[in-house]
């Protein structure tokens, strides 16, 4: 019975262990949102970008009225300052990739460049990670995703809400290194599984 009870006192203290590690991760993560809030506050209270944290990934989200013209992919001189200070700040940030995503309304294009909005939706994205990559980012950081009209923030039921929905979204990818090992997480779950004795 000794044996029984020092074993559960062995898993109650690995798993405090476990515990106050994702504490002190969770408290790093907060304070690196805290600190890229306030190192983009110039550009929040200019309208020209919000910081948010969407299904536990830490997101930066451009409009596309100071990016782009309707249709096009190629970046305003607007667009290019926001992102070269945008760029500058990513760059500090040690360990971190980025995807760069382009999302549209569902309005379709109809233009001979562009079959769809995926189409689109993709190529400013690229657009986006040349520009950062030429702004000093390490390639190796990024990467292009289009969703065209399918990952929308607003009904497309209104004009200002289709203008919400054409965006750039730069988002912090997550790190392995921020989750548990998972041949230890895999132990643990069977653990949880087997049947008593």
């Amino acid at each position: 019975e000794r044996q029984g009870l020092g074993g559960e006192l062995d898993q109650a203290k690995k798993r405090m262990e476990e515990l106050r590690k994702a504490q002190v991760q969770a408290e790093a993560r907060a304070a690196q949102f805290r600190k890229l809030v306030t190192q983009f506050k110039a550009l929040t209270d200019a309208g020209k970008l919000q910081v948010e944290i969407r299904e536990n990934r830490m997101i930066v989200r451009l409009g596309d009225k100071i990016l782009f013209d309707p249709g096009k992919t190629e970046l305003k001189p607007e667009g290019k300052e926001a992102l070269v200070q945008v760029s500058a700040v990513l760059k500090d940030l040690p360990n971190r990739n980025y995807q760069v995503a382009g999302h549209t309304d569902n309005i379709p294009i109809k233009s001979k460049r562009f079959r769809s909005n995926w189409d689109l939706s993709t190529a400013r994205a690229v657009e986006v990670v040349d520009f950062m990559i030429a702004s000093g980012l390490d390639a190796k950081r990024l990467s292009a995703a289009g969703y065209a009209d399918q990952s929308p923030v607003a009904a497309n039921d209104t004009t200002e809400n289709k203008a919400k929905n054409r965006r750039i979204e730069i988002t912090l990818v997550p790190n392995l290194d921020d989750l548990p090992p998972i041949d230890e997480a895999l132990k643990a779950d069977a653990k949880d599984q087997a049947p008593a004795p």
